[in-house]
C-alpha cells in the first residue's frame, strides 16, 4: 500500500474509533445517542434501540477491518459514511450523536447544521476512496509511521470539525 493509503487508513481508524468511543462511553452516552435518532422523525421509535446498536457495531467493525482488510473495512466506511449523509439530508440536519462531543449542543456549536457534518463526511469519503482504490504494494516502515502518524494527527482534527468550523464562521445564530 501507499503512504497515502497508509496514512487515509490511520486517518479513518481514528474518526471511527473516537465516534464509537464518544457514543458508547457510557450508558448514559448509548441512551444519549440512541434518543438523538429522534431528530431523524421519519425513523419509527420501535427502530431506534435496534438502529443505534447496528450503527454501533458497524462503525466498531469498519476500524477492524481497517486494520486487518483495509479496501473492505474503507468500504465499510463509504457505506456508513453513505447512510448517514442521506439520513442527514432527509432530516434536514444533523443528529446530535455524541460521536465527537458530550452528546449536548448546548454551545451552539455540534449539531448546529448539516453543512459541517456533509463537509466532514465529503473528506472521510475522499479519504475512504483513497484506501479502496490505492496501490497495494509495501511501504518502508519509515515512512510508513510518518503516514500513520500523520493520518492519526487528522483524524483528531477531523473529530475536532465542529469546533474548527465555530471558529471558522462563529456562533450559529439563535
Amino acid at each position: 500500500m501507499s503512504v497515502l493509503v497508509l496514512g487515509c487508513r490511520a486517518l479513518l481508524a481514528v474518526v471511527f474509533v473516537v465516534a464509537v468511543a464518544g457514543k458508547a462511553r457510557s450508558r448514559a452516552s448509548v441512551a444519549a445517542f440512541t434518543a438523538s435518532l429522534a431528530d431523524f422523525r421519519w425513523l419509527p421509535a420501535r427502530l431506534r434501540s435496534p438502529v443505534a446498536v447496528g450503527t454501533l457495531t458497524a462503525e466498531a467493525a469498519a476500524v477492524v477491518l481497517l486494520a486487518v482488510a483495509a479496501r473492505a473495512g474503507a468500504a465499510a466506511v463509504l457505506a456508513l459514511l453513505s447512510v448517514f449523509t442521506v439520513a442527514t439530508l432527509r432530516a434536514g440536519r444533523a443528529a446530535d450523536c455524541g460521536c465527537f462531543t458530550s452528546g449536548r449542543a448546548a454551545s451552539g456549536r455540534a449539531a448546529s447544521g448539516a453543512g459541517a457534518f456533509l463537509g466532514r463526511n465529503a473528506l472521510l469519503a475522499v479519504a475512504a476512496l483513497a484506501v479502496v482504490s490505492g496501490p497495494d504494494r509495501p511501504v518502508a516502515p519509515a515512512p510508513g509511521a510518518v503516514a500513520v502518524l500523520a493520518g492519526a494527527a487528522v483524524g483528531l482534527l477531523v473529530t475536532r470539525w465542529d469546533d474548527l468550523a465555530y471558529l471558522l464562521r462563529g456562533p450559529a445564530a439563535p
